[in-house]
């Protein structure tokens, strides 16, 4: 299978690279990379041609690197993202998208977008890692899921203050919501706020309920700016809560309160290696189930953020 990687660099912690690497462990090859400024994304290609030992090309733009290759890989800065995954739609290749699929401002454009994947039959997925790692909650908390779950929390460190902060996190916490809960298509907000609506704030604990049918899920999202990796990390369900440990070589094992630890696999590969595995079985009902999940997480997240710009409780999202 042919890949090619929008935004293949590191300029903004990318995730370029990573991608490629597991990508081609999986199976598959990255034959090219574009990006917005030419020079980077020759220099892109450069690094991933030492890297993975076979050239890789440098292509004018996404429309172009899309007509070239069997699956587009959309992982640049997010202003990028609505045209990564219109270049995948007009070339009529599946795509891997960096979280959030697009900006908030940018939520009912993007469902446009993922209703277009739908209808083609194309896979669309988002990179939304954090429901791979549930195996250690599992491991250490075994009956964690098997009584009803009313409340979830996480603890996420991005590197960019205010409402960048929220717009890059909330996609993981929505994401471990729907591995961990049912949520129907049909779910409703209620109760969104924050604690630090300023644009420099560097901490905010963003709280929402989630309502479905008879059902109501409380999830807590505490950010706090971190420059350095590894960031601190944790979750918890019904208030058992996993605190990400990452060792040599980004190995990631979780440890519980009582001490004990348990390791997972890397989940940037077990997204890859599963979303191969999807386009080999190339069956429509998942590519169907990929888009509704995708459609539900952007409603929320897009929703969740318009309240905070000024229609939910709290002060405008990134008044100061």
């Amino acid at each position: 299978m042919r890949v090619g990687i929008v935004g293949a660099g590191r300029t903004r912690q990318g995730l370029g690279p990573f991608l490629a690497r597991w990508l081609e462990a999986a199976g598959a090859q990255v034959i090219g990379v574009s990006g917005r400024e030419r020079a980077r994304a020759r220099a892109a290609a450069a690094s991933l041609t030492s890297s993975l030992r076979h050239p890789v090309a440098c292509y004018a733009d996404a429309q172009e690197l899309a007509r070239a290759v069997d699956l587009l890989v959309v992982a640049c800065p997010i202003e990028g993202h609505l045209a990564g995954l219109d270049a995948a739609l007009d070339a009529g290749v599946p795509c891997l998208c960096e979280k959030p699929l697009v900006s908030w401002a940018d939520w009912e454009r993007g469902l446009e977008r993922v209703a277009a994947f739908r209808e083609r039959g194309l896979l669309l997925v988002e990179n939304c890692q954090w429901p791979f790692v549930l195996p250690a909650l599992d491991a250490l908390y075994p009956e964690a899921r098997k009584r009803p779950i009313r409340s979830i929390a996480m603890r996420l460190s991005p590197a960019w203050p205010g409402p960048t902060m929220l717009e890059d996190s909330l996609s993981h916490a929505l994401s471990l919501l729907q591995a961990l809960v049912t949520v129907p298509a049909d779910a409703h907000l209620g109760a969104v706020t924050q604690t630090d609506a300023r644009a420099d704030a560097t901490e905010n604990l963003v709280r929402f309920r989630v309502h479905g049918g008879a059902e109501e899920v409380q999830v807590e999202l505490h950010l706090k700016c971190a420059a350095e990796q590894p960031r601190p990390a944790w979750f918890s369900v019904e208030g058992a809560r996993l605190d990400r440990q990452v060792g040599e070589d980004y190995a990631i094992s979780f440890r519980g309160a009582d001490g004990r630890e348990a390791n997972v696999q890397d989940p940037l590969a077990s997204l890859v290696y599963g979303l191969l595995a999807d386009l080999k079985a190339n069956e429509r009902d998942r590519s169907d189930a990929a888009a509704d999940a995708i459609s539900l997480r952007l409603r929320l997240y897009g929703q969740i953020c318009e309240r905070l710009d000024g229609g939910g409780e709290q002060p405008p999202f990134g008044s100061r």
